[in-house]
């Protein structure tokens, strides 16, 4: 069977005549008889830009509806790794860009630690072991003594004697000074990372933009998941404070991590909030010291900062690993 086409088929079949490399390519750019660009004519371009449009414009309809809805299971779930936060607020940021990094959408979690090592191929712990370099004291004892380098700037711009317990809502009040001596051993080197080995781990909060907290206190209807321990220190301070508590994730590690103390305090001064945005300001610290460790066990600590409000109970979740000494289990991850 001979299919037979029209005499402008066999045209468009018929070969060019070789111009050469850079006649090619000129006729290439631009082809005068054909009265194409590229190798396309007009309509052939118009016709590329049009799907093309309406291509990327779905992917990035359903890339905007899957950011949508995961921004709304954030802001709802339990354990928040990041926080919703609502709308940027547009007049804070004109009278001062600096606030832009605080002020969008997302926020950090409540709380941080440190020091806090990236170890090779492995992720954040604390692992204290004279045998290996990247595990080495003084590597923490460093890493904690640059992060208070901060907190021990001119303090010409803070308040020093800051009420106790009272909020600090006007835009013109004085950052609080943080006095890192209220931290007793954790305030300065070794920080606990020599001989006995008892480390100190320092827990911050956070900048978190214009957040007042809503606190418990003594007359306060506590939750029920709240530890027992903490329970009894509230109904007996006489100060507030936005309370920390931190205990192994499970029984056993509870019973090798021991007695945890908090220095000088379980819980975060209300005096230090909200953050305004000011330059000088530094954030509460409490110290957690561990004196009793079991070696050569990871061990993972959970701390949980402990707000209220008026409908339901929130609190803000922290997990680190920490260990003292060599262990297969931790040479293989």
């Amino acid at each position: 069977m001979i299919i037979l086409h029209d005499e402008a088929y066999y045209k468009s079949r018929k070969p060019q005549p070789d111009l050469g490399r850079v006649g090619n390519l000129l006729r290439f750019i631009w082809n005068g008889e054909e009265k194409t660009i590229f190798d396309r004519t007009a309509r052939e371009w118009g016709e590329v830009v049009i799907f093309y449009f309406f291509f990327f414009g779905v992917l990035g309809a359903i890339f905007a509806l899957q950011m949508h809805l995961s921004l709304l299971h954030i802001k709802d779930i339990k354990k928040p790794f990041f926080i919703y936060s609502g709308l940027l607020n547009v007049r804070n940021l004109v009278q001062d860009l600096r606030l832009l990094p605080t002020s969008l959408f997302i926020e950090n979690p409540g709380i941080d630690y440190k020091p806090n090592i990236p170890l090779p191929l492995t992720s954040p712990i604390i692992w204290i072991s004279e045998k290996d370099k990247n595990a080495r004291s003084k590597r923490y004892a460093q890493a904690l003594t640059d992060f208070l380098k901060d907190y021990k700037m001119n303090t010409s711009h803070q308040e020093l004697k800051c009420n106790k317990g009272e909020l600090r809502v006007d835009n013109k009040l004085k950052p609080c000074f943080f006095d890192i001596k209220s931290l007793g051993t954790c305030s300065k080197p070794p920080y606990g990372y020599t001989t006995p080995i008892q480390p100190c781990v320092l827990i911050k909060f956070n900048k978190r933009l214009d957040w007042i907290p809503r606190y418990y206190n003594r007359s306060s209807v506590l939750p029920h998941n709240m530890p027992n321990l903490l329970k009894n220190i509230i109904k007996k301070s006489e100060q507030v404070y936005i309370w920390l508590s931190c205990s192994g994730v499970d029984n056993i590690d509870k019973e090798h991590i021991g007695k945890i103390e908090y220095i000088p305090n379980p819980g975060f001064p209300i005096e230090y909030f909200p953050f305004r945005g000011q330059k000088d300001y530094v954030s509460p610290i409490v110290a957690l010291k561990f004196p009793n460790l079991t070696p050569n066990r990871l061990l993972t600590v959970q701390c949980v900062v402990w707000t209220s409000s008026l409908v339901q109970s929130s609190s803000y979740y922290l997990d680190f690993q920490i260990i003292i000494g060599k262990t297969l289990y931790l040479e293989n991850l």
